[in-house]
């Protein structure tokens, strides 16, 4: 069978019309969305679980609130991850909140030679939370969840957590932040006022503060 000529022609008519605007379109495989995933900064975490001998930990960034009401957190696991294993045997996890100043912490529980155990908690350094998974010192907060569901994604695991702790740090601290494989640092934001780059020139209207400008008029 032959595929839809004037299908055909109006899809790279398409394509063409994406290339004036600037986008390189790229088939749908793994490489093209990491790239484009590395795109998007994310904060960085350590989620660990487990005591003593069974603690583990890793380094990850797909992490998500999905609800106030109940109070509920999901992160994605490598279901081939040691940790993946020891949350479903544990029932619970922490995910640790990394400030600028753990890089060195994350990239070591990223690391697939990572280490567990009594290793690991000395590495994190600051003792077990409510649930019994191990916090790490310095980190900007922890929060302490129990697994309500373990949720089928591809080669990864969701495991939604429902939150029976919260533990706020040093919060002054800035956060760690992941983009484009590295570690970038953190600039302070212009007052809104120095900037009109969310400014609509037409009608003086501030979409970041949703109100009027303070622009001057001639």
């Amino acid at each position: 069978m032959h595929g839809n000529p004037t299908k055909e022609i109006a899809l790279s008519a398409e394509g063409q019309d994406l290339e004036k605007h600037g986008w390189e379109t790229r088939g749908p495989d793994a490489s093209a969305v990491r790239v484009a995933m590395s795109l998007f900064p994310t904060g960085v975490t350590v989620v660990t679980t487990g005591r003593s001998e069974r603690v583990e930990g890793m380094t990850a960034n797909a992490v998500i609130s999905v609800s106030l009401n109940p109070l509920l957190l999901l992160v994605s696991i490598h279901k081939d991850a040691r940790l993946n294993q020891r949350i479903k045997e544990e029932g619970y996890y922490a995910i640790n909140l990394l400030a600028a100043d753990q890089e060195g912490l994350s990239r070591l529980f990223s690391s697939p030679e990572r280490s567990s155990g009594l290793s690991a908690v000395n590495s994190l350094n600051d003792g077990y939370g409510k649930t019994g998974a191990p916090l790490a010192a310095g980190s900007l907060a922890a929060i302490e969840c129990e697994v309500e569901s373990v949720y089928p994604g591809g080669d990864h695991e969701l495991f939604l957590g429902r939150v029976v702790a919260v533990h706020m740090g040093d919060t002054r601290k800035a956060p760690l932040v992941f983009h484009e494989g590295s570690y970038p640092t953190l600039k302070a934001a212009p007052h809104p006022e120095d900037s009109g780059a969310f400014v609509d020139s037409i009608r003086g209207f501030d979409a970041r503060l949703n109100r009027p400008s303070r622009r001057k008029r001639s």
